[in-house]
């Protein structure tokens, strides 16, 4: 009889959570913290309340971004759990996929002072297999580990390089460098990612994982934090020559993912502190 009701029961598992109610009950409960802090930023500018009040709710919508970042990571890291399958991969040109990372570097500085750079090698194009969407994703929480990790003055610089087997994608910063390099810096890492639930490598790890690419993180050569990711040749497009079609949508399709990608980063940068929050000393 008690085996039968183990067998009954069974193990929990990924599948067995009810992913979809989670997401609604939390995206709607932040979706109404979004929306009131909005009426009472207007209500209070119209009153003229003193800064303090509009400390308050500027802290709410600070932490509700924080945590609307939180749920969307664990939903991710559910849906790669949920997924019994690697995903297909796709032809991308990485190139394309950075360059439109760099156009946001003016709302960066404009936000952060941090000055976001682009490398490229000499390379104009670069094509790789991935899913498009695990690459930006991996894209935007490398970068915004990185612009973390600077204080205003700081340097971010996206580097790519090839070799005779792979690719090498470099995200670098001059920030507070790893935590175990010494006391010091592990008290200014401690500042920088406080707050934050320490997924977003665990997430990059997953989707380097599932797209048959490498990922490592070290000291940068002179100061600050180095994620390198290493990603294989399309050796087979490389030995022959492609012909490339293209259709009047194209242009429409690349502007759609610049845009989603600034979406994407404007919510990210909404999670971050202004330099010199004192709730982040």
């Amino acid at each position: 009889m008690e085996q039968m009701r183990q067998n009954e029961a069974g193990a929990l598992t990924a599948q067995a959570v009810p992913q979809k109610d989670v997401e609604q009950a939390c995206f709607h409960a932040l979706g109404l913290i979004g929306r009131n802090c909005e009426y009472l930023d207007q209500h209070l500018a119209h009153v003229g309340a003193d800064q303090q009040t509009r400390q308050a709710v500027n802290d709410i919508s600070a932490a509700a971004a924080r945590l609307d970042r939180t749920v969307n990571e664990v939903m991710s890291l559910l849906d790669f759990l949920r997924t019994e399958e690697d995903p297909r991969l796709y032809p991308l040109d990485l190139c394309q996929l950075l360059q439109q990372v760099a156009a946001q570097a003016d709302m960066v500085q404009a936000q952060l002072g941090v000055e976001l750079t682009l490398d490229y090698g000499g390379w104009t194009a670069c094509r790789i297999m991935a899913d498009r969407s695990d690459a930006e994703l991996l894209c935007l929480h490398l970068l915004s580990n990185a612009l973390r990790a600077c204080s205003a003055g700081g340097k971010v610089r996206l580097m790519l390089r090839r070799s005779e087997s792979f690719w090498q994608l470099t995200v670098m910063d001059n920030g507070c460098g790893l935590p175990e390099a010494g006391e010091d810096t592990w008290l200014e890492n401690r500042r920088c990612f406080l707050g934050g639930a320490k997924l977003g490598l665990l997430l990059c790890r997953e989707c380097c994982r599932r797209m048959g690419w490498g990922l490592r993180v070290e000291r940068a050569p002179e100061k600050g934090t180095q994620a390198v990711v290493t990603i294989p040749l399309c050796a087979d497009r490389m030995a022959e020559p492609t012909v490339e079609l293209h259709t009047g949508g194209d242009t429409a399709q690349a502007q759609q993912h610049q845009y989603q990608l600034r979406n994407m980063l404007v919510r990210e940068l909404r999670t971050m502190p202004e330099r010199g929050d004192p709730d982040e000393l």
